[in-house]
């Protein structure tokens, strides 16, 4: 073969193999995407929704409620029949969530599967799942507040209503929805994740999300979400709770998940502690039918 030849068919090799190994490397990387999802439980039974996907220390949608050949595509990689996903409860691994089908909300995808922990998951309690090696090394910690936790923390939500201007009458008919203790910095001590509500017919409607830690023999407000409004017939988003947490960024804090429900629909939230302070930093709808 001529020199020239040689050394032009040589370099269309090398370029091919070097398309061949990128692709490759593509697929690998798309194959390989971080998501965590958001697990909810009743009797065995559970639901599985995708939360978000984590690419170093950005936050994006797994996919968008308008693209549904993303979300059909997404359900057949993620979703897949007996997918198994490591469980995050109290920000640490505490077992497994094996997918048994998927199917087309009204506008997102959910899959139904089988946790296999010693937690028990059910109502306000909830747990994430993610396909991540690395992410939630760090020993679970959660669990239900004490006697004094919990008695201090319904003051701090007594004097939170207050100064929000609720009536007097109206506090004595405030429902704790959740009242969880977690170790978000895995400094050894707990912080208190709470949520309320509280309805007078035909008036506003008060919500309140709640981190905070012990200070003596105090509660102190790490954070506070307060909502007052007048709910429509047909009002979106509304109260806030509580589902787990996670270091998504390995800064040593957990992003705190949560739910946020309403008429027909819900959504996921994630708040990030930056510079010292508690901020939302991403959200997603679940569903809205």
């Amino acid at each position: 073969m001529h020199t020239n030849t040689w050394k032009r068919f040589s370099l269309a090799l090398l370029l091919l193999s070097s398309f061949a190994v990128g692709s490759a490397s593509l697929a690998v990387a798309q194959a390989r995407k971080t998501v965590v999802f958001a697990v909810s439980a009743e009797s065995g039974e559970g639901s599985m929704d995708a939360v978000v996907a984590v690419d170093g220390k950005l936050l994006r949608a797994p996919y968008t409620d308008e693209q549904k050949d993303k979300q059909k595509s997404f359900g057949e990689q993620y979703f897949a029949p007996g997918k198994v996903y490591r469980l995050i409860f109290g920000g640490g691994e505490a077992g497994t969530v094996t997918v048994k089908k998927w199917s087309e909300g009204c506008n997102n995808i959910h899959a139904e599967v089988t946790p296999s922990t010693s937690v028990r998951l059910g109502g306000k309690v909830m747990a994430l799942a993610t396909n991540s090696e690395t992410l939630g090394k760090r020993a679970s910690a959660r669990r239900a507040p004490t006697d004094a936790e919990r008695a201090q923390v319904l003051a701090l939500m007594k004097s939170i209503y207050s100064q929000r201007r609720t009536p007097a009458g109206l506090i004595a008919s405030i429902k704790v929805t959740n009242i969880t203790a977690t170790d978000l910095n895995g400094d050894g001590k707990y912080e208190m994740i709470a949520s309320f509500t509280s309805a007078a017919k035909n008036k506003f409607e008060r919500d309140l999300f709640l981190i905070a830690h012990q200070q003596g023999t105090v509660m102190r407000a790490d954070f506070v979400k307060f909502q007052a409004y007048k709910p429509p017939p047909e009002g979106f988003l509304s109260s806030i709770d509580f589902v787990d947490h996670l270091d998504l960024d390995g800064d040593g804090v957990g992003e705190v998940f949560a739910e946020q429900g309403g008429f027909d629909g819900y959504a996921y939230l994630i708040f990030k502690k930056v510079a010292g302070r508690w901020k939302q930093v991403y959200d997603m709808i679940g569903d809205a039918c």
